[in-house]
């Protein structure tokens, strides 16, 4: 298969129309419609319906532009060794990270890295270990750093001792802020915001001798910033870290542990089944033997 039919079928995909993804690509319209029905009839199934003014993707034409992209992204990481295996290390480090007191170290590690390896640039993805994890299985990032638990299945992992406080995080108003700690009898009848990872949530349910269906869970959020309001204007709570707070010290909003208290810590990881680039290879040697220093 012709890779440029690949980066058409994306190009597509993203302005939803034909006649301006051919605009982009500096074709004809004619032309692109004939080398889209080549790409379907190669595939043998049809992955989009043309409408009036925008396409509109099949089922299988949402796996395939998934599939495709993937293959795209590998190819150009594939260049970029490719270069830095006759120029010294040059390309881009891809990197998620959650919202927690680690950003920090992240912030550390990669300045200290970039200033050993002036040719390399950063792309820093932050989100939430979900977003992260499919971003990494998807060829998307290198390298991830989250908070435990981990599937050691999937990727490899090292531990960070940077260790986070589980609890409720809320408005400085809310009832349960006046609070030293939160036990399970606290969370009845709240309404909950959590986390995306649902192995989090039983864990927490676990901690607090309570079953995670009774739990009030009004909805789960990724990052912090979008849920504000409805802490601060609406009463909900949200299960959370400590280190949430660095990014808001001035902020509305205050955070109470959990009792008995739970923790968890950071951990480093990336995919078991690729190689990882020669970029990311030196990072992740050069962040385990800084860890390595750390106190426990």
């Amino acid at each position: 298969m012709d890779t440029r039919l690949l980066h058409y079928f994306t190009v597509l995909t993203r302005v939803g129309n034909i006649t301006k993804a051919a605009n982009e690509l500096h074709t004809t319209q004619p032309t692109l419609s004939r080398q889209l029905k080549e790409l379907e009839a190669e595939i043998g199934t049809q992955l989009f319906i043309r409408g009036k003014r925008a396409i509109t993707l099949t089922d299988a034409g949402v796996l395939f532009e998934q599939r495709a992209q993937t293959i795209l992204n590998y190819l150009d990481q594939t260049r970029q060794d490719l270069h830095a295996q006759k120029h010294g290390l040059a390309g881009t480090l891809r990197i998620g990270c959650v919202e927690s007191r680690l950003s920090s170290h992240v912030a550390d590690w990669v300045a200290t890295f970039q200033q050993q390896h002036p040719n390399v640039q950063f792309s820093l993805f932050g989100a939430d270990g979900n977003s992260i994890r499919n971003q990494l299985d998807q060829g998307k990032l290198d390298v991830g750093f989250l908070l435990e638990p981990v599937e050691s299945a999937k990727y490899f992992s090292h531990v960070i001792p940077v260790t986070e406080t589980w609890g409720l995080i809320m408005a400085k108003s809310a009832p349960l802020a006046s609070h030293a700690a939160i036990t399970g009898a606290d969370l009845t009848g709240i309404p909950l915001i959590g986390s995306r990872r649902s192995i989090v949530i039983n864990q927490i349910a676990t901690w607090l001798h309570v079953d995670s269906d009774s739990l009030n869970l009004r909805g789960e959020r990724n990052l912090e910033n979008n849920v504000i309001p409805l802490m601060t204007n609406h009463g909900y709570y949200d299960i959370g870290i400590d280190g949430v707070l660095d990014f808001y010290p001035q902020g509305p909003l205050t955070f109470v542990p959990f009792k008995p208290i739970s923790q968890t810590r950071h951990t480093l990881i990336w995919r078991k089944n690729q190689q990882p680039s020669p970029i990311a290879q030196a990072f992740i040697d050069d962040v385990t033997a800084q860890i390595r220093t750390m106190p426990i």
